[in-house]
C-alpha cells in the first residue's frame, strides 16, 4: 500500500518547513507528500521550495492563485497529484509525533475513515520550535507541554456520535472529520467526488465532506488517542469567522438535499 501525506499551505513557509521535517522523522515509511498551496506570494513559495530536495522522502508541489480562502479546492488538488492508495491529510500547521504514520497505516481499512486531532501548543513554544533542528526530542518535549485537554472528551464525542448514527440519532455530518488530520483509502474519497469546491472562504468544508462519506456508506473510527499530532500556534487568518453560524457557507451546507457524489469536486464538469 502507497501512503501520500497531503499538506496544504497559505503564506507560512516556516509552518510547512517544520512539518515536512517532522514527517521526516516517522517511524513508519512515507512514500510521497503532496504540497497544496492556496495562492502564497513568489518569495514564500521559492523558501518553500529549497528545502524539497533534503526531504527523504518525494515532495510533489501544485500552486492555485490567490482568489481568498479555497480550501476544499486546494486539498482536490493535491489528491489530483497524490499517486497513493492511502491518503493522510495534514494542514501545514500539524506536526505528527513520529509514531502517528504508522497509527493510521495499521489502522486502515477500506471503507473507513479515520479522524484524528492534535494538541495546541502555545505562542511562545511554538516561536522557540521554529527556531530549533527539528528532532523527536523536540516533538516530545512539545507534546509534553502542550494543551491536551481537550483529546479525550473529543473521542468520547466521536465514539457517542458513531453510536448514535447506529440508530439514525446523529446529525448528519457525524461523527466527523477534522481536515488539518485525518485519513482515507482514495477510493472512498473518490466514491463522494472529494471536497466540494462550492465551498468559498472559512468554514463548513469538512463538515460537508463527512456528512457525504457517511452518505456514501463509509464509516468513520477515532484515532484521537492512537496518532499524536501538534498543533502550532498563529494569528487566526483574516476570514475566519468566530463561530460556523458566521461561515458564508453555512446556507448551503444546510440545503436539503445534499447528493453523496458532489458536483463541483475532483471530477467536475469543467475539468471533463
Amino acid at each position: 500500500m502507497k501512503t501520500t501525506v497531503i499538506v496544504t499551505v497559505y503564506n507560512r513557509p516556516i509552518m510547512l518547513i517544520a512539518c515536512l521535517r517532522a514527517l521526516a522523522l516517522s517511524t513508519q515509511r512515507v512514500d510521497e507528500v503532496v504540497v497544496s498551496d492556496d495562492g502564497s506570494s513568489a518569495d514564500n513559495v521559492s523558501r518553500m521550495q529549497a528545502v524539497f530536495p533534503d526531504l527523504p522522502f518525494p515532495v510533489r508541489y501544485v500552486r492555485q492563485e490567490d482568489c481568498g480562502y479555497r480550501l476544499a479546492a486546494a486539498r482536490n488538488n493535491a489528491l489530483r497529484q497524490a499517486s497513493g492508495d492511502y491518503i493522510i491529510s495534514l494542514d501545514c500547521d500539524i506536526l505528527l509525533l513520529p509514531n502517528a504514520v504508522m497509527a493510521h497505516v495499521k489502522s486502515a481499512r477500506r471503507g473507513w475513515f479515520l479522524a484524528a486531532n492534535r494538541a495546541c501548543v502555545g505562542d511562545v513554544e511554538t516561536e522557540e520550535a521554529l527556531q530549533q533542528a527539528m528532532h523527536p526530542r523536540l516533538l516530545e518535549v512539545l507534546w509534553e507541554d502542550a494543551d491536551r485537554s481537550h483529546l479525550r472528551r473529543a473521542h468520547r464525542q466521536f465514539q457517542r456520535n458513531a453510536w448514535l448514527r447506529r440508530f439514525g440519532l446523529a446529525k448528519r455530518h457525524k461523527p466527523k472529520i477534522l481536515g488539518c488530520h485525518f485519513s482515507i483509502f482514495r477510493e472512498d474519497i473518490e466514491r463522494v467526488n472529494g471536497f466540494d469546491e462550492a465551498y468559498v472562504g472559512w468554514g463548513l468544508e469538512d463538515d460537508d465532506f463527512s456528512m457525504r462519506l457517511h452518505k456514501a456508506g463509509v464509516r468513520g473510527r477515532s484515532l484521537i488517542m492512537e496518532a499524536g499530532a501538534l498543533h502550532l500556534w498563529h494569528p487566526a487568518v483574516v476570514s475566519r469567522v468566530a463561530e460556523p453560524a458566521a461561515s458564508p457557507n453555512l446556507a448551503y451546507f444546510r440545503r436539503r438535499e445534499v447528493p453523496a457524489f458532489c458536483v463541483q469536486g475532483l471530477r467536475s464538469s469543467q475539468r471533463i
